[in-house]
């Protein structure tokens, strides 16, 4: 912000910060009162985003990408997340990978194996669970922690293409298919084998994690960002975080390659703005090279292409997590950044409900489907 300051004089770039949620709310009621930012983050071109898209409210941004030649700029995958119907709203700075972090000392120390099926993660849970030590860190009070548990189960079971065609409402593709009810069984197996933080439900995110990069927990299922928390939090621990695919399932569809991710940090202008070129020039000063360097110290993966010597920077978990990255054969879209805004609510509820026992996974499911079909007919 402040060397696109020094370049711009005259210009003042004023920021406003927000946790997670509060950042959506304020971000909604600035939409609908016609006060929105100039530029605002965003996870993408899908979910609350292409809300605003539809209502005419985020600058397409095509032409841009032409003058600044951002296709050859940014990485495929990434700016594919941030176009909605064709077109381009938003610019992509990271790109990130859930995955499934393993605490090598805790596993080395318990002549315990990373899970490679979903079987060998029941089994690896109850071992350690007779250690005393918690299996799965878990901090689920927000949803979005826990969603990637159901998210992963339901990709295993079905494949991303079922997820992709059921968010289509494609024919012979619906949320209540059997690999999202089967989703919700193994996730209930989960939880009734007491693999996850005692209390998950009532816990903040910060919470879990502070739990495993301290040694308390043996796994902790999240994404790439968490490098750079641990490198402020505890950074000795570096060396002892592993980054393992999520479990496969028997039976299953969905490739053990797949990675839960997406867009971890994007930027859009909204349409109105009144200096749409200067803001423009934000995007670029946003996701230049000297930022994507800095990105790639605290270990971020930059959604843009980078070079050798870049790259070199990443910290080493986040090279592991970058790894699995490159050799996903698909990117499985975390739900409520993908689905249209009440869809993507709907999820984080239903499965919320499944961790606390107050919903079935038929009637999970059920509900996920009802909800699609009420949206397409509309």
């Amino acid at each position: 912000m402040k060397r696109f300051e020094a370049a711009h004089p005259g210009v003042k770039v004023i920021v406003q910060t927000f946790e997670n949620d509060a950042y959506k709310v304020k971000l909604a009621n600035e939409m609908a009162s016609g006060n929105s930012p100039d530029v605002f983050f965003t996870w993408g071109a899908g979910g609350q985003t292409s809300e605003y898209i539809r209502q005419g409210k985020v600058l397409c941004l095509n032409e841009y990408a032409k003058s600044n030649d951002w296709e050859g700029r940014f990485i495929d995958s990434a700016l594919s997340i941030c176009r909605n119907g064709g077109d381009l709203y938003s610019v992509p700075l990271d790109l990130s990978a859930v995955t499934l972090w393993c605490d090598k000392k805790l596993f080395d120390a318990n002549g315990l194996a990373y899970p490679k099926t979903f079987e060998e993660l029941l089994a690896v849970s109850a071992a350690f669970r007779e250690k005393k030590v918690t299996p799965l860190a878990l901090g689920n009070m927000k949803k979005w922690p826990g969603a990637f548990y159901f998210c992963y189960l339901a990709n295993r079971c079905g494949g991303t293409q079922l997820f992709l065609d059921a968010a289509a409402g494609k024919d012979g593709a619906a949320f209540d298919d059997a690999a999202f009810v089967t989703a919700g069984k193994m996730l209930r197996q989960l939880i009734d084998a007491n693999a996850f933080s005692v209390g998950f439900n009532a816990l903040e995110d910060d919470v879990a994690r502070t739990s495993f990069i301290n040694g308390k927990a043996a796994m902790y299922l999240t994404g790439s960002w968490i490098v750079a928390r641990v490198k402020e939090e505890n950074p000795d621990f570096m060396a002892d975080m592993i980054p393992v695919p999520f479990p496969a399932v028997a039976g299953g569809k969905g490739d053990l390659r797949t990675v839960l991710g997406g867009v971890n940090c994007g930027f859009a202008v909204s349409s109105a703005c009144k200096e749409p070129q200067l803001a423009v020039e934000l995007l670029e000063a946003l996701t230049d090279g000297q930022v994507v360097a800095d990105w790639c110290k605290i270990g971020r993966i930059p959604a843009v292409k980078t070079t050798a010597e870049q790259k070199e920077l990443l910290p080493a978990p986040t090279r592991l997590a970058l790894e699995l990255l490159d050799k996903a054969d698909t990117l499985q879209p975390y739900y409520d950044q993908f689905l249209p805004a009440r869809l993507g609510v709907e999820h984080s509820n239903t499965t919320q409900n499944l961790f606390a026992g107050t919903m079935t996974p038929e009637d999970a499911a059920k509900k996920m489907a009802e909800t699609a079909r009420s949206l397409k007919g509309n």
